[in-house]
Formats: C-alpha cells, sequence, structure tokens
C-alpha cells in the first residue's frame, strides 16, 4: 500500500469537493476526529475508520499549508530517527515525555 498515492488521491478529491477549506478548518475537523478516537478509546471500541479519518484531516492540513505528504513523510522518518535516540520519562498522565538535556 502506498501511502504517498492514496494521500495524493485523497488531496485531488479534497480540493475538489472542499473548495473554501483551510488549515484552520482542517485542523478543526482533525480535532473532532481526535475526540471520536478517544471516545472509541474510553468504550473500548476499536475502530480502525476513525483513526484514518483522523490521519487524513491532518495530512489535508499539511498539504493546505504547503507541505507535501512526500515532505511529512521524510520528517517522519528523521523524527524517528531522533526519537529513538533520546531517553524518555514517563508523566503521570501515562503519556511520555523526552528528557531535555
Amino acid at each position: 500500500m502506498d501511502i504517498i498515492a492514496l494521500e495524493k488521491k485523497r488531496l485531488e478529491w479534497s480540493l475538489r469537493t472542499f473548495t473554501e477549506a483551510t488549515p484552520m478548518g482542517s485542523l478543526e475537523k482533525a480535532k473532532e476526529e481526535i475526540k471520536e478516537i478517544e471516545d472509541d478509546i474510553t468504550n473500548d471500541i476499536k475502530n480502525p475508520v476513525e483513526y484514518a479519518d483522523a490521519i487524513m484531516c491532518i495530512f489535508d492540513v499539511a498539504a493546505r499549508m504547503g507541505i507535501s505528504a512526500e515532505d511529512v513523510m521524510i520528517a517522519y522518518e528523521e523524527k524517528l530517527a531522533v526519537n529513538m535516540k533520546r531517553t524518555w520519562k514517563k508523566n503521570s498522565n501515562n503519556s511520555y515525555s523526552h528528557i531535555k538535556s
């Protein structure tokens, strides 16, 4: 599965369909999708469609800011390498933060 090709197809559709969308509007939609994921977690519902919705919204925000899917995936790879070299600590809310030097 080629995420770049899928995103290109999604973006072409999105630009045709949501002609007045803005980066902030797409970000607000992403927040709604994240809330749906939060509700699913609370109710122990496993629904991959909601994760796909959230990812699509984030890609839409990026694209409307002039950042391509390729740019995002390059940054993803680079950021993963950085994160893997960091030391992490558990926070009180069960999230993790890297230890700043």
